[in-house]
């Protein structure tokens, strides 16, 4: 409804409209009591629509009335008068903060100055038990006596006496519509916290989420968070990190960026907890000198690290800052957490990370358009080092004195100077890597497919065999020693039931510390592990191995994958790990044009392998990870139904399809059965049977009569491609040599195999005669793996990093075009064998995308350990 002057409301008197919102109209009126201006807000009709909802509006309007604070509008009074609901506030003069950011962003002093002031006003109403739900630049007013906070009309009192107190949240949420539609909505899901979007309580951590976005615009001039509908916007709130303030306004103190971005964690526990401590943080920065808190734009060096740049400086200054804090307080009694933030075209991958036992350097993967390499970031320097040559890189491992690095890379294990001066050298070959540590003494402890446990000198030489228990029941992962080097620590595996278990080096006994947790590392005095998606830390004594105490929770959320979660301790108390949602992937199937376009198959994300297509085009399989088993499952493409073929007891890898299209071949082993190649039928009708025993791991990659193209984990000389006939009698070697051969395809007509091979340095792929006669041809130009034909053998497809490309070849005689790229996007890959497949149309492929992005920020936490020991010192009361 619409008030004209003069009307009257009880002692008020309308003099003229200020605006409308949500929540109602606004106007200016007079107080003709106290003959003083005040603002009238006409409230929409349904806050009295029930007796119940009247009476918790006028409590809540009481408490909200008590507020006497500086920076927060003052409700003087409500009232009623022929139907109309009304409040009565505090006229400010000025204006929105919302008006304010369409000129562009506030100056820096401007910002914290108002970010002090709103947050000084929270803490306030906080401590009286109220969440203010509707935080935004709209409600916030700037006056010459400075930022008002106001409208507390979707506030509450933080302790609600039903849970009907969400429901005004959870209709907001229900259907998606245009973010034109309705403004007020749409404006007030940009600042809303996680919770509040998924219908959960809010509480006074939802109002530092939505102050952390206020202050992302204030500092931008952009909103943290957008999309072209809500249901995109909801999961850009759920699921994505804004770009850095310092990358979309240099001038921003890295330092403010860092609170920022802590406010805008997705887990509550991980935000600052009270208004109050970011008023601490924000007087910080407002008080330091500009010189310790802005940089100007970092000297691009090399320009492969010009995307780096922005981040870099942020990271340092952030170190920088995290420092200075720590000189401010007692280190004794401080922990002190802070981010680096990596920019999203840099996503940090699994089976990364790494510090040194000072705690002075951190490794890690990022990935580039799909390509992985290793950087060495010093946290006292501004820039990473990028360790060349490091294409591939997983599972680094810092030398004791942090001089050196080693890293494995496409079956070698490699190590270079941590300081990028040295191409890497090779130390040993290995056929598969599952982890380790480099020990004080200079050697490596590996874990590894046959032996389990072996360690090998730095510079390079025979594995030597590690004493296993009598039974060899052991399945060992992520190794290290304890100091004494009485002690391994390590991971058992048995069909994904992990336990951290003790290993005796000098007798080979073991014994289970604790079950359902994997990948022990140790700091002194505390051995710390993973289990349900957080990290624990375990009083410990190293000595005997023995637990001395509970575990408690050092950290929650934490990425990783399979058996190696993303962290690293060092023995100074400094703790580095990569926020996710856990241990195990979700990955979506899906099919992909020429063009890069995917088209999503109606099947729940799950963690999806070694995807294969039946011959007739009419099925595919894919092999399914979880926490017990390795399945496989057959997708009907016509029917849209999976049918998993689980309960075989098997670890289940590598399905591929016979030439009938009705019998399957993969890669298998377990508890109690032998490692081998197996067939079964593809409609889950008979129980496996194994082909023929391998000695090592082994991989059919591709099939064509009755002969599949195999790649063979050979100790000897690492991967090799052989042959074998499906009937498992004749195994042959086909290309066995140092270097690493692997995804061997043949062509159609049989009379060439592609396939993979490091040996010119890095992995390119290579078409050779199948005949054996030594023609052979270079078919990649800039690096590729996993090569698969088309089905008619006039094109050849493989990957270089996110890219699909292609190559037009002749079979008689042989010849190859220059290799053109489809498309470049962020589909997963594959390891041993290709990670997708082309359809028989040849126009599209089968590949397996990531439910969730990798991570964008490493975040380090200093001095955990001594809060722990202050906590367990502390006297209990009584």
């Amino acid at each position: 409804m619409s008030l004209s002057a003069g009307t009257r409301l009880g002692p008020y008197e309308i003099v003229a409209p200020l605006g409308a919102g949500g929540m109602g109209e606004v106007y200016r009126a007079r107080d003709s009591r106290l003959d003083r201006t005040v603002a009238i807000k006409i409230l929409p009709s349904d806050v009295y629509s029930s007796p119940e909802r009247k009476q918790r509006f006028e409590r809540e309007a009481k408490a909200i009335s008590s507020l006497q604070h500086p920076h927060i509008c003052v409700l003087h009074d409500i009232g009623n008068q022929d139907g109309v609901d009304y409040l009565v506030m505090e006229y400010l003069e000025g204006e929105s903060l919302a008006d304010r950011l369409r000129k562009g962003p506030l100056a820096t002093d401007q910002l914290l100055k108002m970010g002090i002031e709103i947050a000084d006003a929270l803490d306030k109403a906080h401590r009286q038990g109220l969440v203010h739900r509707d935080l935004k630049p709209g409600n916030v007013m700037l006056t010459k006596s400075g930022a008002k906070l106001l409208d507390f009309g979707l506030a509450k009192a933080s302790a609600p006496e039903s849970s009907g107190e969400v429901e005004d949240i959870k209709t907001l949420t229900s259907p998606p519509q245009p973010i034109t539609a309705r403004g007020v909505i749409i404006g007030t899901f940009q600042y809303m916290s996680p919770e509040q979007v998924q219908g959960k309580e809010a509480d006074a951590r939802s109002d530092i989420f939505s102050l952390g976005a206020l202050l992302y615009e204030a500092a931008t001039g952009k909103p943290a968070f957008t999309g072209k509908t809500q249901l995109s916007l909801m999961s850009a709130i759920l699921e994505r990190q804004p770009e850095p303030v310092t990358a979309l306004h240099a001038a921003s103190p890295p330092a403010l960026d860092y609170v920022i971005r802590t406010c805008l964690a997705k887990e509550p526990d991980d935000r600052f907890q009270t208004a109050h401590d970011i008023s601490l943080q924000l007087k910080w920065i407002s008080g330091s000198s500009s010189a310790a808190l802005e940089y100007p734009g970092v000297v691009r060096r090399r320009k492969r690290l010009a995307p780096l740049a922005g981040w870099m400086v942020a990271a340092a200054v952030l170190v920088v800052f995290a420092a200075l804090m720590l000189l401010r307080q007692t280190p004794a009694t401080r922990i002190t957490r802070f981010a680096l933030t990596i920019p999203s075209s840099l996503p940090i991958e699994s089976e990364s990370l790494a510090i040194t036992t000072d705690g002075t350097r951190l490794a890690y993967v990022a990935a580039e358009s799909g390509q992985s390499r290793l950087y060495v970031r010093p946290l006292d320097q501004f820039e990473p080092v990028p360790i060349p040559n490091s294409e591939g890189a997983s599972f680094p491992l810092f030398s004791d004195d942090g001089q050196w690095i080693a890293f494995f890379a496409y079956g070698h294990l490699r190590k270079a100077a941590a300081n990028g001066t040295t191409n890497p050298a090779n130390v040993v070959d290995l056929t598969s890597f599952y982890g380790g540590a480099w020990l004080p003494d200079g050697t490596l402890l590996l874990a590894t497919p046959n032996p389990p446990l072996v360690t090998v000198p730095a510079q390079g030489g025979t594995p030597k065999p590690l004493r296993m228990p009598s039974s060899n029941s052991l399945e060992p992962l992520s190794p290290i020693m304890l100091p004494g080097g009485e002690w391994i620590l390590l991971t058992d595996n048995k069909l994904g039931a992990f336990s951290i278990v003790a290993l005796r080096v000098a007798t080979g006994e073991s014994r289970v510390l604790i079950r359902n947790a994997l990948h022990a590392t140790y700091t002194p005095g505390y051995l710390v592990y993973y289990s349900s998606g957080s990290l624990w830390a375990a009083p410990f004594d190293a000595k005997s191995a023995q637990l001395t105490g509970p575990a408690v929770v050092i950290a929650q959320n934490v990425a990783g994958l399979n058996f190696f979660a993303n962290y690293a301790v060092s023995a100074t108390g400094t703790l580095v790990y990569a926020p996710g949602a856990g241990i195990t992937p979700a990955r979506n199937l899906v099919w992909v044009d020429r063009k890069g376009s995917a088209s999503k198959i109606d099947a729940p994300a799950e963690d999806y392998v070694d995807p294969s297509i039946s011959p007739d085009g009419k099925h595919f399989v894919v092999c399914v990870r979880t926490a017990t088993e390795q399945a496989l499952a057959v997708y009907d493409v016509g029917r849209g139904v999976m049918m998993r073929m689980s309960g075989n007891h098997l670890r289940n890898a590598a399905p591929i399809w016979g030439p009938d299209s009705k019998t399957l071949y993969f890669d298998a082993g377990g508890q109690g059965s032998k490692l081998g190649i197996y067939r079964m039928p593809a409609d889950g009708g008979a129980a496996p049977v194994l082909v023929r025993e391998m000695p090592s791991n082994a991989h059919i990659t591709s099939v064509l009569g009755d002969k599949a193209s195999l790649m063979l984990n050979d100790p000897s000389t690492n991967a090799d491609l052989w042959t074998l006939t499906l009937d498992g009698r004749d195994l042959q070697p086909f290309r066995k040599t140092p270097a690493t051969e692997r995804q061997g395809s043949f062509s159609p007509d049989g009379k060439y195999i592609a396939y993979s091979s490091d040996e010119s340095g890095r992995a390119e792929v290579y078409v050779e005669s199948a005949s054996g006669s030594g023609a052979r041809w270079q078919i990649s130009t800039t690096g590729g793996e996993q090569p698969r034909w088309s089905r008619k053998g006039n094109e050849i497809f493989y990957r270089t990093g996110n890219k699909m490309m292609s190559v037009t070849v002749q079979a008689s005689p042989f010849s190859a075009a220059k290799p053109v790229e489809l498309f470049d996007a962020n589909y997963d890959h594959g390891g041993a064998v290709p990670g997708y497949d082309v359809a028989p149309d040849g126009q599209h492929f089968l590949m397996t995308a990531p439910e969730r992005p990798n991570p964008t920020e490493i975040r380090v936490v200093i001095g955990w350990p001594e809060e722990l020991k202050q906590q367990s010192s502390a006297p209990t009361r009584q």
